[in-house]
């Protein structure tokens, strides 16, 4: 055991050399600060958006302080990917993508860099480790590692890694180890699932050697459990002077151990031992399920993130949840009245509280409780209760229909009561009357700055007659440093042409203003106005509050 781990940590210390000798020197970018990546793209592109290269020469060629976007999809990694001072990220609301391992030792090699929202996987028949992490940041992602033996997944130096799931899938590996032989390294891992699966495994392992060597980690809302016969938590140091300390609170782990002199687990206390309940975790899947003991039974801080590996609020309970992920519920639906009943329309009705998470609601109609159609989704919110509405249109005269209200977010999905209403005869000779406008709706309030742009989506109701047409006018106060006053700040405004009972993007150029506002914090809360006109010539404002974010850099 002793001498297996030496000879680990050791050749990990030669290969993250080598590696770290290879990535400081950037190429220098022929694409600007930001760099579009797609799974299949080419290395002779540009790197755009509209022409999105190939991950190794968007990755190769940023200079530092760049911005490499990656869509999604599956990349093959044929040559590890090394980076220095740039940030490297998914698109937030799209699938995560996948770098997966093909024939290299490290996935990738990071020094200074932000990675975001990234799923790594080492090939299970290769040595060798997901990430080499210096002096970075490693947030909301999916690391797995090799399943061939005493392999770490990520070998990490001075780094935060939070809201992140890593995975140590063979015998005797390591999810996180953070190693140093001589000088002082640290690790600070908050809200991690670290998990490793077969005999032997380590979750988190402080080692260090040589008269000098120094490590210290913190281990904070972690989920940390060893393979059979392995440990949570494990202290290591070579019997020459060296320090390895683990300190750990507000975390679910089962066995510690130390090895060798100067080593010591700190509990800083509000710990605990018994076993976290997952979705699913034989197929991989280390969401938190009903009933587990680790929900609300972190410690809140600032410095958690604001987002959990999937995107959700990173605190939806009374407190926070420990492990990357934070245990969603699912939404309260109240199927309501139909209103407005004619021969050929009439406007549904209920209600949805959507406990934290981002919801959306539909709902389901037809003659039978069988439906068999559905509205548009529209907005459901995220933490208040709302009225949920949608207008009909097209129905048969005399005819009972039967409908529910449906709603939707990452805790679930759940389903209103049975509702019915009965259309009118259609008068002998009458063409039927025409609904009333409701305008257009907005159908997301969570909105994204990409540097210039604001692009909402707007919902054209079922019913209308002719198109929906209008402009939308997004604004925001700004409030002078000292007073109390604000003055009123137009982010800019669009105008939009939507076909009946559809979606569609408007695209929304900020203004100046709106952008150096935008840019001075990660988020803002801001007003949507639309204006829209039906084929009738009738007209309607709608307003909704809306919190605008930032792109992560």
């Amino acid at each position: 055991m002793f001498t297996s781990r030496m000879c680990r940590v050791a050749t990990l210390a030669i290969v993250g050399a080598a590696l770290l000798a290879a990535s400081t020197s950037p190429v220098a970018s022929a694409a600007g600060n930001q760099r579009y990546a797609s799974p299949g793209g080419s290395d002779a592109a540009a790197c755009t958006y509209e022409d999105p290269c190939s991950l190794d020469t968007a990755v190769s060629g940023a200079v530092s302080g760049a911005e490499v976007i990656v869509a999604p999809g599956d990349y093959a990694v044929t040559t590890t990917l090394a980076a220095t001072s740039v940030t490297i990220h998914g698109v937030a609301g799209k699938p995560r993508p996948r770098l997966l391992s093909n024939g290299v030792n490290a996935v990738m090699d990071l020094n200074y860099v932000t990675l975001r929202y990234i799923e790594v996987d080492h090939a299970p028949g290769q040595y060798g480790m997901a990430l080499f992490v210096h002096n970075s940041l490693v947030d909301q992602v999916i690391a797995r590692g090799s399943a061939q033996p005493d392999q770490d997944t990520i070998a990490s130096r001075n780094n935060t890694i939070r809201d992140s799931v890593v995975i140590a899938p063979g015998p005797g590996g390591t999810a996180i180890q953070t190693y140093q032989n001589g000088g002082f390294v640290s690790g600070t891992y908050r809200n991690v699932t670290a998990i490793a699966t077969e005999a032997g495994g380590i979750a988190i392992r402080a080692a260090a050697q040589g008269a000098s060597g120094n490590v210290a980690v913190l281990a904070r809302n972690v989920i940390a459990r060893g393979g059979p016969g392995g440990v949570g938590l494990d202290v290591w140091t070579a019997s020459d002077g060296a320090t390895a300390k683990i300190t750990v609170d507000h975390s679910n782990y089962l066995g510690a151990s130390t090895f060798g002199t100067k080593t010591s687990l700190v509990d800083g206390g509000n710990n605990q031992s018994v076993s976290p309940a997952f979705v699913n975790a034989a197929a991989g899947d280390y969401r938190e399920a009903a009933g587990s003991p680790t929900i609300d039974a972190g410690l809140a801080e600032f410095l958690d993130g604001d987002f959990d590996l999937d995107g959700d609020y990173r605190q939806l309970g009374t407190e926070i949840d420990i492990g990357a992920d934070e245990f969603a519920v699912a939404p309260v639906v109240a199927s309501g009245a139909a209103t407005g009943v004619t021969d050929r329309s009439a406007t549904l009705g209920g209600s949805v509280t959507a406990n934290g998470s981002h919801t959306e609601y539909r709902f389901e109609y037809g003659p039978t409780t069988a439906y068999g159609s559905t509205t548009p989704a529209g907005d459901g919110g995220e933490f208040s209760t709302i009225a949920a509405a949608a207008t009909l249109g097209g129905l048969s005269p005399a005819t009972t229909y039967h409908y529910r209200l449906v709603a939707t977010n990452a805790g679930g999905t759940s389903k209103g009561a049975d509702r019915t209403f009965t259309t009118a005869s259609s008068p002998t000779g009458s063409s039927p009357a025409p609904t009333t406008f409701a305008g257009v709706s907005l159908v997301s309030r969570r909105l994204t700055f990409n540097g210039r742009f604001v692009t909402p989506r707007l919902l054209c109701p079922v019913g209308t007659i002719g198109r929906c047409t209008g402009r939308i006018t997004l604004t925001a106060k700004r409030r002078a440093r000292g007073s109390r006053s604000a003055t009123a700040v137009r982010l800019g405004t669009a105008s939009f042409s939507i076909a009946t009972g559809t979606r569609a993007k408007v695209k929304v150029r900020v203004s100046r203003a709106g952008r150096r506002l935008l840019r001075s914090g990660s988020r803002l809360r801001a007003r949507d106005t639309n204006a829209a006109r039906d084929g009738a010539g009738r007209s309607r404002k709608t307003v909704a509050a809306i919190t605008i974010r930032r792109r992560h850099r």
